[in-house]
């Protein structure tokens, strides 16, 4: 009964296929007009313009799709023979599209609910390379069929097959099976072995993931696949294929660029790829103007390059082996433009994008978001006072939490301008129950960041992945008053004829008001000039700057991430394996020492033989000194005093009367604000 239903509908599907291909031909006479010229000859195909990328100075960067295409006689037969096998096998048989393929596939997916099998041939996979447009996927498949019916009423197999060889991309940046031949194994593709032949031949399924240089186990496999195909085609007999795979593959050492440029190219590369297909953003033609200012990017690698060699001496050996690694990136505040944008130490050891991904907590530098939001929420002020105490918090009936400062070290009453700029857990985790979890994340969306954020007191801590790119584009916000630029990296792209096809309009969303984001933006500077973040004042940068450090628990994550008034920059430091940062004497390292340096010598570069430039003040501001362990205004009694930046509207309270508070403040020696008095350990000289 079964068996009677699946072959109704098969015939079904079948029926259903030679109708397409009954309307195809209908529609090839409404389109054929719409329909690109194909050239006199296939090897135009191969000799088309390759697509560039231009950094913001407008200089090439990176080129892709360059080919050097070779006749059908200088390519094994063996690739020939394992290319037809895994792509298409009746190629030689069909006139362009494959209908027994075509109905296979329709069942398969049928069976499975889901896409899970394509029926194109070489033919109409080569001739998606003379076609592109953004119209919508049915109607650019189409036109992609109809051009294959053309192009094999034009051309013979060999020259479809040979232009197909000379087209296809293998992944490592090699296009066609001449470069690929050179790359994976440093010999001309006349020269392949069969074994070397099958492997290339199930690269362009999946370049990436079937990469030997990225997963050997699983290229291997995809490898046994092809010689499989090969056997069923009846190309080799199952003793050739056994011989084979006891060959010695002889692939050569992967040869890879140490471009600081790489991290920022592969990012964009992998987002239009993504937006508009493989084929066109490489075969297109296309000149992709991008966000990247290579001086600034080079400044980034020295600084990381220049520090991580200090930690390396400071630090005990990693298992493995494993070093440090390292993440910048930094955004045009008023644009939101990404101008550096490193991913790690260095490209060609690893190509793991550290500046993307969400993977690791970002300790207190998340606070100014928790602060925001409860100024927000509670009406309170840089001025507030807060009590810095042990403190027991209650998470559910039954449940606590205990947070506890660096060094589990408690001041008594301040004010919350100090707070943060001791990065006092307690006072964050107190905040962060008043408000509950919900609001911080409320606020941490407006200021644009979109990973997942858990409901959890937890985030008072920083406790949730983040990105340096996130991070960088949260604290622009604050540069620029409340203002959102969503980060971005393609400025304009044009194709081979210089058309515009995409353009960037950039447009600031006012997220918040600009004297409720001032008071905040203030309490940043004085964690520079006195706080947490001081390292990068004694390593010389002066111009207006605020800031945060980052550490989390157990010294596995150490971040940086600051601002002026044109830049946002964040750093992170830490081991892939996420273990902790200890140095050979046993301390920890914090985003004092890691971090800041980094940022410090990267924006002193960067910003070198600019103007400093103030953060202008917006109406509705107002300054005050107050004692920042009463909130009292201060007067000439008061030791340790504090400037904020408050609301107009805040009110705040006069001291009681000299007579009536005798013996209030301790008769101690005044004391200066220290630097190293802080949650930060004193930072290296670069």
């Amino acid at each position: 009964m079964k068996r009677r239903l699946f072959e109704k509908i098969a015939f079904s599907i079948f029926t259903a296929v030679m109708a397409v291909s009954l309307l195809s031909l209908v529609l090839y006479l409404d389109l054929k007009d719409e329909l690109p010229q194909l050239p006199d000859s296939l090897e135009k195909i191969n000799l088309s313009l390759p697509t560039e990328i231009y950094s913001s100075e407008g200089n090439v960067i990176k080129v892709l799709g360059q080919r050097h295409p070779v006749p059908l006689d200088e390519i094994s037969p063996r690739f020939t023979q394992a290319m037809i096998a895994t792509e298409d096998s009746r190629f030689y048989s069909h006139n362009g599209v494959d209908h027994i393929a075509l109905a296979r596939a329709m069942v398969r997916n049928l069976q499975s609910m889901r896409i899970s099998q394509g029926g194109s041939t070489i033919t109409q996979q080569l001739s998606k390379n003379l076609f592109f447009s953004f119209e919508r996927k049915w109607i650019r498949k189409l036109k992609e069929l109809l051009i294959a019916l053309q192009m094999e009423a034009t051309f013979t197999k060999d020259e479809i097959l040979e232009a197909y060889c000379n087209q296809v991309y293998f992944g490592s940046g090699a296009y066609g099976v001449e470069d690929a031949s050179l790359v994976y194994f440093g010999k001309r593709a006349k020269d392949l072995t069969l074994l070397q032949a099958a492997l290339l031949a199930g690269l362009p399924n999946s370049p990436n993931s079937a990469n030997p240089f990225n997963n050997f186990e699983r290229a291997m496999n995809r490898t046994r696949t092809v010689l499989k195909r090969m056997v069923r085609s009846n190309f080799i007999s199952p003793i050739q294929m056994e011989e084979a795979l006891e060959t010695d593959l002889e692939l050569v050492l992967r040869r890879l660029q140490s471009n600081p440029n790489q991290y920022f190219l592969q990012f964009v590369i992998d987002k239009l790829e993504k937006e508009y297909g493989k084929e066109f953003v490489h075969f297109g033609g296309l000149k992709i103007f991008t966000t990247l200012d290579t001086r600034l990017q080079q400044y980034a690698q020295q600084a990381v390059t220049t520090h991580m060699k200090v930690l390396d001496r400071r630090m005990r050996p990693g298992e493995d082996g494993e070093r440090l690694q390292a993440a910048v990136v930094a955004l045009e505040n008023k644009t939101g433009a990404i101008r550096v944008l490193l991913g790690g130490r260095d490209f060609a050891q690893s190509q793991f994008n550290r500046a993307v991904s969400n993977n690791r907590m970002a300790g207190s530098s998340f606070k100014p978001i928790v602060y925001l939001s409860a100024m927000e929420t509670l009406g309170i002020s840089p001025a507030t006072l807060m009590r810095d105490e042990p403190v027991v918090l209650e998470i559910s009936p039954g449940k606590t939490w205990e947070p506890k400062n660096f060094n589990e070290t408690y001041y008594g009453d301040l004010v919350l301008k100090r707070a943060l700029m001791k990065s006092l857990n307690v006072i964050s985790a107190k905040l962060v129950y008043d408000i509950t979890p919900e609001r911080v994340i409320k606020t941490a969306r407006q200021m644009g960041i979109t990973s997942d954020l858990g409901p959890h007191l937890s985030l008072a801590l920083g406790a949730t992945g983040v990105s340096p790119l996130e991070m960088a584009g949260a604290y622009s916000v604050i540069a620029n008053l409340g203002i959102l630029n969503e980060p971005y990296v393609v400025e304009r792209i044009e194709d081979f004829r210089g058309n515009t096809l995409y353009e960037h309009f950039y447009f600031g969303v006012q997220r918040f008001s600009q004297k409720s984001i001032y008071p905040l933006l203030d309490m940043m500077r004085g964690v520079v000039e006195e706080g947490t973040g001081s390292g990068i004042r004694r390593m010389g940068f002066r111009h207006p700057a605020g800031g945060k450090t980052g550490t989390t628990n157990d010294y596995k994550d150490a971040w940086f991430d600051g601002f002026t008034k044109d830049i946002s920059a964040s750093v992170w430091v830490g081991y892939d394996s996420n273990v902790s940062m200890i140095d050979r004497q046993g301390r920890g390292l914090t985003g004092g020492s890691a971090a800041a340096p980094i940022w410090a010598y990267f924006m002193k570069k960067g910003l070198q033989g600019k103007s400093q430039v103030n953060f202008p003040v917006p109406e509705g501001i107002r300054f005050a000194e107050i004692d920042e362990e009463t909130g009292f205004i201060a007067n000439l009694s008061t030791r340790k005093k504090i400037r904020v930046a408050i609301k107009n509207e805040v009110v705040l309270t006069l001291p009681p009367s000299t007579d009536s508070v005798q013996g209030f403040f301790p008769s101690i020696d005044p004391i200066i604000p220290n630097p190293q008095n802080i949650e930060e350990d004193v930072l290296p000289e670069l």
